[in-house]
């Protein structure tokens, strides 16, 4: 019943290898993308809850069948919890996050997840780190860009996520080793190689 948590600067291969680890396992594979579209969408009004519900087909509501209990869903879509700002949003995606491990064999990447579970049992935090000319290249040949263009997201991309881990924590420790249970250095260690360490870190 064992849940990880990556964290990763963009271009260090978290999504990647946050995939693999969970094929590998098993696990299920949950990362900022759809953890973001859940909580952006349980902002709208009730009647577009309803419709998605009735839909039944849509990534958002497979995916809160999958991980997220009916009260959670009920009480999520009440005026009360409506997402209108970044601090309301981090509350949504902590309860989310709570509501992953309380099911357990997850992978998930972002969104605070390190801080969120810290401290609680059987929850194993990676943190993928790599140098500025490997995740240059790695944002080039996923997206598609020019160098300048992925550099110039790479450090759009590290404000930000350095601005909504600063809710949990101070920013200094976002990369701090000493906050994780696993650190790789993604410039150094191949995607196979790391996806064994993990593996064997999740296995003692």
């Amino acid at each position: 019943m064992a849940v990880i948590t990556i964290s990763r600067q963009i271009g260090a291969g978290g999504w990647a290898l946050g995939r693999r680890v969970a094929k590998r396992l098993a696990y299920q594979y949950v990362d900022e993308v759809m953890i973001r579209d859940v909580a952006d969408k349980i902002g709208v009004s009730p009647e577009d809850v309803r419709a998605f519900e009735k839909d039944g087909a849509t990534k958002l509501m497979k995916f809160l069948d999958k991980v997220v209990s009916k009260e959670f869903i009920s009480r999520i879509i009440s005026d009360r919890y409506r997402i209108v700002d970044e601090e309301k949003y981090v509350g949504v995606a902590t309860t989310i996050i709570k509501e992953l491990y309380e099911r357990g064999n997850a992978v998930i990447v972002g969104r605070g997840g390190q801080y969120i579970l810290k401290d609680l049992p059987e929850v194993w935090r990676v943190l993928l780190v790599a140098d500025l000319d490997t995740r240059i290249h790695t944002v080039m040949d996923t997206f598609g860009l020019s160098g300048p263009d992925a550099e110039k997201v790479i450090r759009e991309r590290d404000r930000s996520r350095t601005n909504f881990l600063s809710f949990f924590a101070e920013k200094e420790r976002h990369n701090d080793p000493h906050s994780y249970d696993l650190a790789i250095n993604m410039g150094c260690v191949s995607m196979g190689k790391a996806e064994l360490m993990i593996i064997d870190l999740v296995s003692q």
